[in-house]
Parts: structure tokens; C-alpha cells; sequence
């Protein structure tokens, strides 16, 4: 057996030299990938957090009270003029695929299998990605003090207010979190599109459940769109940082390791691989 080194797809092949994460690894003050990464994750949370917030504030003090504000209610009032028994029995699973438990269990799952395989920057970026999401959207939720929708519920409600929707965007971080990993691990283009189907589905089918059960307004679930995609956004950001921290590391212990110069000739070089020991992304084929 011939051993070749690979690092295809995305997200987590090797970071390139002048990229946003090589920069942020070169500012860093520790050599730590973990702490580089959490240090970004936590930026994450901030940026997020004052997005979010700003959007419910405008939204709840501002934009309620004209046509905003209309065609919102009016889309709660639809969704339930549609009920029907058949209705309530689908969308009831369509609520629980973005509930605590379906979500935590999923991704355990997901860890498991990653941790398997040694992937350990693939479930960095799973697990960041919802610890952003979880962190970001309490804080909205607590600030924002929105009621739900003036229409009788389907699901017990939450004690977090309604901005924005803590499934939808769940659902979202996790299915196309999952997509990206499968994307970066996987060579088949069926599993890849079934993968990308799933992930645009499945968190569409919990947001319209989510309406429908009357859980949440429709702009409820535009902010948890906008705040999903910015928690997917830096986690790839932080994970990207922190590899490339552990590759500068890499780096730096290959020139430690070289023999020093003899007088008046060049030091000794050897041929070295650019990253030899980076086991969550290197692959080995026959």
C-alpha cells in the first residue's frame, strides 16, 4: 500500500497563506488552537448577539407598528385558518426536529461517529457552531421581550420570548452543519446532494411547523435565519483560526528540529510534508 496524503473539500482543508483565519492566527496572542478558537467563537457571540438585538429592537419598537407589523399578523392568522387534524400531526414532528432533545441527540451522534474517524476540527466546528447559536440566541431572547402570536398554540411555550426562533435556527446550525462536514469528508456526489437536500428541508419544514403550531411570527424566523448563518459564519471562522494556529505551530517545531548551519554553509534542509501530522484531515488511500 502507497500512503497519499489528502485534504480535498471543505471546510477544513489547509488554510491558505493571507486568508482572514491566517491573519487572526498570525495577530493571536497564545499558540494555543483551542484557545485561538474559542477566542474567535466568543467574538462570534458578540457581533451576533448586537446584530440580533439591534434587529429586535428595531423590529418590536419600530417596524411593528406599521405594515411590518400587518403583514405579520396576518400571516399568523393564516397559518391558522389552515389547521386540520392531518396539519397538526405533521407539523408536530416538523416541531420536534428542532427541539432540544432531537438537536443534542443528533449531534451527539454526529460527534460520536466524527471522533470515530478523528476528526477533531469537524466536531470543533459542529459543536461551536451550536454553542454560538445556544449563547446568541438566549441573550436575544431575554433582551428581546416579544410575545407570541395572538392565536392559540399548539406546543407548550418556552419561556423565552418569541425573537427570534431557537428551533428554526437549531435546525438550521446543526442540518447544515452537517452538510458542510459531509461535504468536506465524503467523495460521493449522491451522498453529497442528498446531504444539501436534507439541510435545506429539514430546517424549512421546522420554520413553517413552527408557524403553523403558531410558536412563532414569520419576522421571528427571518432574524433566526440571519443569526443562524452569521453562528455557521464564525464558527468556520474560529475552527479555520484555530487550525491554522496548530499549523504554524507544525511550522515553527520542523525548523526548531533542523540541525544548525555548519560555518559558511547553509543549514540542513529535509524534504518534510507541509503538514505531517494533521490526523482530522488527512485521508489514506490504497
Amino acid at each position: 500500500m502507497g500512503n497519499t496524503t489528502q485534504t480535498e473539500g471543505r471546510p477544513l482543508e489547509p488554510v491558505r497563506a493571507g486568508s482572514l483565519p491566517d491573519r487572526l492566527a498570525r495577530r493571536s496572542r497564545t499558540r494555543r488552537p483551542v484557545v485561538a478558537g474559542i477566542a474567535v467563537g466568543v467574538s462570534g457571540y458578540v457581533v451576533l448577539t448586537t446584530i440580533l438585538v439591534a434587529l429586535g429592537l428595531l423590529l418590536t419598537k419600530v417596524l411593528l407598528d406599521g405594515s411590518v407589523g400587518r403583514w405579520d399578523y396576518a400571516l399568523d392568522r393564516w397559518f391558522f385558518l389552515q389547521r386540520q387534524a392531518t396539519f397538526d400531526a405533521i407539523t408536530e414532528w416538523g416541531s420536534m426536529l428542532g427541539d432540544t432533545m432531537a438537536v443534542v441527540g443528533v449531534a451527539a451522534v454526529a460527534v460520536v461517529v466524527l471522533a470515530i474517524g478523528r476528526h477533531w476540527a469537524h466536531i470543533a466546528f459542529l459543536v461551536g457552531a451550536l454553542v454560538i447559536e445556544v449563547t446568541t440566541f438566549v441573550t436575544t431572547s431575554f433582551v428581546i421581550d416579544r410575545e407570541r402570536p395572538t392565536v392559540p398554540h399548539l406546543d407548550p411555550g418556552p419561556p423565552t420570548s418569541s425573537f427570534p426562533s431557537g428551533h428554526v435556527a437549531a435546525s438550521i446550525v446543526l442540518y447544515v452543519g452537517l452538510a458542510l462536514i459531509i461535504t468536506s469528508l465524503v467523495r460521493s456526489r449522491f451522498v453529497r446532494t442528498l446531504a444539501w437536500i436534507a439541510a435545506i428541508a429539514l430546517p424549512i419544514f421546522v420554520a413553517l411547523s413552527r408557524l403553523y403550531r403558531g410558536m412563532h411570527h414569520p419576522t421571528d424566523v427571518i432574524g433566526s435565519v440571519i443569526g443562524a448563518l452569521g453562528c455557521l459564519a464564525f464558527a468556520f471562522l474560529a475552527t479555520r483560526t484555530g487550525v491554522a494556529v496548530a499549523e504554524a505551530n507544525e511550522r515553527a517545531a520542523i525548523e526548531d528540529s533542523r540541525p544548525p548551519a555548519l560555518d559558511g554553509q547553509p543549514p540542513a534542509t529535509a524534504a518534510t510534508p507541509a503538514f505531517p501530522n494533521r490526523p482530522a484531515d488527512i485521508e489514506v488511500s490504497p
